[in-house]
């Protein structure tokens, strides 16, 4: 059995096992995988990358706590019952899928869905966790090009991946999990065109997978510590079209581009009302997941809201997007 587990310090406070503020709004139970020879990918952007400077304890600006696994597992079971899913964060190392299974195997009693976000692994691997009850999968990747995916955790970095390999892996898991069951992340804010942000939705799309969107953060010590991040309006606008493409509200016809912006071609009161309690600006991903803070300030500017939009918050980010006049 695992010996220790890292989980987010939101999780760790929500069990008790760490001081600080009131997280009434913390919806999901968020363990990582542990391993002493730490993580053998190499993400431009990731504090876990094996080029990284930065604390082992991180991962994008959030601390985990490292924990035996008999005094996590003895708060865990205790607390089931006050999250909404189980998120699961799996480094890349030999021995992950076995560590993953010893984990859900300790979850005892009913809990909530469980959700495991892994680099591509085998066919038979995925069955392995699809048997064990794991809900949902992700493979996150993270770039929306080929291009910039070699950039950033492929042929130009050592160890790499292959976004063909991950696209591969993802078919799998829709074979294995079905339409809708399986994520995948993008990261605006590596250097992509709102065009080539749009088109890697539409392809999810038709792959049958949902996407998670994160707004870039610069870590001290990685690759990509000087790149700041995405301007917010580039961000509104892929949130509001990830969130109209989830809503089966919006087809590739209905978009067009000026000067390399998005634009919506359906009528603007149509437009507002489908966004106009602010989902598009929460938190995207897995059911019952929020993330708060993940890759933003409390101060902000939030990129992803972790609970519901105020009016003023909603025009704020309307705003934001270009949609509403700045008076």
């Amino acid at each position: 059995m695992v010996d220790c587990v890292r989980v987010s310090l939101g999780t760790a406070i929500a069990l008790g096992l760490e001081q600080g503020p009131n997280l009434s709004h913390f919806t999901t139970l968020f363990i990582m995988t542990h391993s002493e020879t730490g993580c053998t990918a190499n993400c431009a952007f990731c504090p876990q990358a094996i080029d990284s400077d930065t604390q082992p304890g991180m991962l994008s600006r959030i601390g985990w706590p490292k924990f035996d696994s008999h005094t996590f597992m003895d708060a865990a079971n205790s607390n089931l019952d006050k999250f909404q899913r189980i998120c699961i964060q799996c480094l890349n190392y030999p021995e992950v899928v076995h560590d993953c299974l010893d984990i859900i195997s300790m979850l005892e009693g009913p809990k909530p869905p469980i959700s495991v976000c892994i680099h591509p692994v085998s066919k038979q691997d995925m069955v392995r966790l699809h048997d064990a009850g794991v809900e949902r999968i992700g493979i996150a990747m993270d770039a929306c090009t080929p291009e910039l995916f070699e950039k950033i955790k492929g042929n130009q970095r050592t160890p790499k991946y292959s976004w063909t390999a991950h696209m591969k892996a993802l078919r799998n898991a829709v074979d294995i999990w079905g339409s809708q069951s399986v994520t995948t992340h993008l990261i605006v804010g590596l250097g992509e065109t709102e065009k080539e942000a749009s088109d890697f939705l539409f392809q999810a799309k038709d792959m049958g997978i949902t996407v998670g969107l994160f707004a870039f953060t610069s870590i001290q010590g990685t690759a990509l510590e000087n790149l700041p991040q995405p301007d917010i309006g580039k961000y509104r606008r892929i949130q509001i079209l990830r969130h109209l493409i989830s809503l089966g509200e919006i087809e590739q016809k209905d978009i067009s581009f000026t000067e390399e912006r998005l634009n919506f071609d359906i009528p603007n009161g149509r437009l507002v009302e489908l966004i106009s309690n602010g989902s598009p600006f929460r938190v995207s991903g897995c059911p019952g997941c929020n993330r708060p803070y993940y890759n933003e300030r409390p101060s902000g500017p939030l990129y992803n809201y972790p609970r519901p939009l105020d009016r003023k918050e909603v025009i704020g980010a309307l705003k934001q997007a270009g949609l509403v006049n700045h008076n």
